[in-house]
C-alpha cells in the first residue's frame, strides 16, 4: 500500500506485541503463539504513539532518512498479518495489561524418594482447596503402582487439571501395567524417565493422556534447561509476566523431606506439611515476597527480548539494591547470542 496517502496510519494488531531487547527486539504474536525478530529501530518505531501520528509524521519525526524502510517494513507486517493500515484508528483501542487469577495455588510440585514419609493423600487434598491446577509429581526411586494409585484417586473428584508423575523406567514395570494405572484417572501424564528407548504411547484417540518414554535424566539435583523451544507463547504468559514471576507465582512445591518451598531447588523452608497446613503457610507474605519479582526488574532478564515467554523457576538474590536470577540462563541478550 502507499504510505503517501492523508490520514492513513498503520496500527499492530492487539494480539502482537512489540518486545524491546538490548541488541536485537522482537513482535510476539499471541494468538499464533508465535514471535518474529525486528531490529531494535524498527521497535522503536512502532513505540510512537500509532493511533496519533500519520505514516507520513512518523517519517518526519526520523527527518525521512528511513522512509524506504518504514514503507518495506509496514507493508511487510501488514501482508504478514501483524498489523493493517487504516485511516479510522480512533476505534481501536489497546487491550487492558491486568491479570487476574482466581487460584490461591495455580500449580505444585511435589518430591518423593525412598525416605519420603509424609501423608501425599492428605497434601492433595490440601491443594485441592486452594484450588490447585496443575499437580507435578517426581518419584526418584522405585514405584509402586498400587499404593501410587490409592493416593491419587483422592484427586478423581478433584478441580486439579493436570496431574504430571515422573516415574524412574524399571524392567519389571510393564507397559501394561502403566496402561492400567492410568486408565483409572482421566487426567494423569505418565513421563518414565531413564528409558532405554524414546517413544510416545497414546492411550485412546479421543484422549489428550500420554505415556512418554524418555531416556533424559532426573534427580534432585537436575538443572532447568532454557532453550527457544521451551518458551512459551501466550496471551496468559505475556498477561501474568507483566506483573508477576512467572515461574514462582502461586507456586509451591514440597521436597522430599515434607518441606515447603517456593521451588524444589531453593534453599529457603517456611514450613513443613508434618507440622504446617500449605494454606498457612502460602498465604503469608514472606513466601509471596518473590511473586512480584517478574523479569522487568531482574538484571539481564529486563535487557532481553524473550523476558515475557520465558518461564524460569529460578531463586532470586536482592545484591547492591539490585535483582538477579541465582541460576541464569545461556542466552546472552549484549551479544544476541546464546552460550
Amino acid at each position: 500500500m502507499s504510505t503517501q496517502e492523508t490520514n492513513l496510519f498503520f496500527l499492530l494488531f492487539p494480539a502482537c506485541i512489540p518486545i524491546k531487547g538490548d541488541q536485537s527486539s522482537i513482535i510476539m504474536d499471541l494468538d499464533r503463539a508465535s514471535y518474529l525478530e525486528i531490529p531494535n529501530l524498527l521497535f522503536d518505531i512502532l513505540s510512537n504513539d500509532l493511533q496519533k501520528k500519520e505514516v507520513k509524521e512518523i517519517k518526519r519525526i526520523y527527518k525521512n532518512e528511513y522512509d524506504d524502510g518504514i514503507d518495506k517494513y509496514f507493508n511487510f507486517l501488514a501482508d504478514n498479518e501483524y498489523g493493517f493500515f487504516t485511516k479510522t484508528p480512533s476505534p481501536f483501542r489497546k487491550p487492558s495489561t491486568e491479570f487476574y487469577s482466581p487460584y490461591k495455588i495455580i500449580s505444585s510440585i511435589l518430591e518423593i524418594d525412598k525416605d519420603s514419609n509424609y501423608n501425599m493423600s492428605e497434601v492433595f487434598r490440601q491443594l485441592d482447596t486452594l484450588s490447585c491446577q496443575l499437580i507435578q509429581i517426581r518419584i526418584y526411586d522405585s514405584c509402586n503402582l498400587e499404593e501410587l494409585a490409592v493416593h491419587v484417586a483422592v484427586l478423581n473428584e478433584s478441580s486439579v487439571r493436570t496431574i504430571e508423575i515422573y516415574i524412574p523406567y524399571n524392567d519389571d514395570i510393564l507397559e501394561k501395567d502403566l496402561l492400567h494405572f492410568i486408565h483409572q484417572f482421566d487426567r494423569v501424564h505418565l513421563i518414565i524417565y531413564s528409558s532405554k528407548i524414546n517413544k510416545k504411547v497414546k492411550i485412546s484417540r479421543n484422549s489428550t493422556q500420554k505415556i512418554i518414554y524418555t531416556s533424559n535424566k532426573l534427580t534432585k539435583q537436575s538443572k532447568e534447561i532454557y532453550a527457544l523451544k521451551s518458551f512459551t507463547i501466550s496471551h496468559q504468559m505475556y498477561y501474568e509476566s507483566l506483573h508477576y514471576n512467572t515461574g514462582l507465582f502461586r507456586k509451591t512445591c514440597i521436597d522430599s523431606k515434607g518441606n515447603i518451598k517456593n521451588y524444589l531447588s531453593h534453599q529457603e523452608i517456611f514450613g513443613n506439611v508434618a507440622q504446617n497446613t500449605i494454606e498457612e503457610v502460602v498465604t503469608k507474605e514472606v513466601f509471596q515476597e518473590k511473586y512480584i519479582l517478574h523479569n522487568d526488574l531482574i538484571e539481564k532478564c529486563k535487557d532481553c527480548q524473550f523476558r515475557h515467554m520465558c518461564l524460569s523457576n529460578s531463586d532470586i538474590k536482592f545484591d547492591n539494591n539490585k535483582y538477579y536470577k541465582v541460576d541464569t540462563c545461556g542466552f546472552d541478550p549484549y551479544t544476541n547470542s546464546w552460550n
